[in-house]
């Protein structure tokens, strides 16, 4: 094809193709971004308090932070305050809904002394099967009340807890839960808290 000497091609784009977001959206993107850094933020500070994640590397942020975190599969209880306290968190609980086939992975991880547990992106909300990971806080009374007000985030159906649960709350708490044990891994309870496993 021939140019006609004198005009250059035409190399404009059309935008009208593109669809323009408008201002409300793209200020709840901005939030959501927002919230969504915060969170990581608070998450990665509160493990990095804990022996037992100590070991874990940056690439392990994707699995053990983020993927749950987008999922809304990390809650955040906040202090109860005015100003500063209020904004200070009193602990973190690490959850999954998921499927049998996934239920199933969790426990031979368990079982393995797998720790801690790893699931795909898509396996952390794949069913309707509760399991409370790990609640991550800085003394006994703070996972106590978190595990006590996770309830209100898992509404609906039985909840199993990640034996590292059972050994950071007492049974009291655990009951009044309605909470059922998952199997017992041999290598992580013997396992000091100052102590990794991998």
């Amino acid at each position: 094809m021939a140019e006609s000497k004198g005009r250059k091609p035409d190399t404009t784009t059309e935008t009208s193709a593109t669809p323009q977001l408008d201002d409300e959206v793209l200020a709840k993107i901005a939030g959501l971004r927002q919230h969504v850094r915060e969170s990581f933020g608070k998450v990665a500070m509160s493990m990095m308090m804990l022996p037992r994640y100590r070991h874990q590397t940056l690439a392990d942020l994707q699995h053990l932070v983020l993927d749950p975190l987008i999922r809304d599969r990390i809650a955040i209880a906040q202090r109860a305050g005015e100003g500063l306290v209020a904004q200070d968190i009193a602990g973190v609980a690490i959850w999954a809904s998921v499927s049998g086939e996934v239920d199933a992975k969790i426990r031979d991880q368990i079982a393995a002394g797998t720790w801690p547990v790893r699931l795909k992106s898509e396996e952390w909300n794949s069913g309707s099967i509760n399991w409370l990971l790990d609640v991550i806080a800085s003394d006994q009374r703070s996972v106590a009340s978190v595990i006590a007000n996770f309830r209100q985030v898992v509404k609906e159906g039985g909840l199993k807890l990640h034996p590292l649960i059972t050994r950071l709350v007492d049974a009291e708490t655990l009951e009044k839960m309605g909470a059922t044990r998952g199997p017992s891994a041999a290598a992580p309870q013997s396992v000091p808290e100052g102590e990794t496993v991998n």
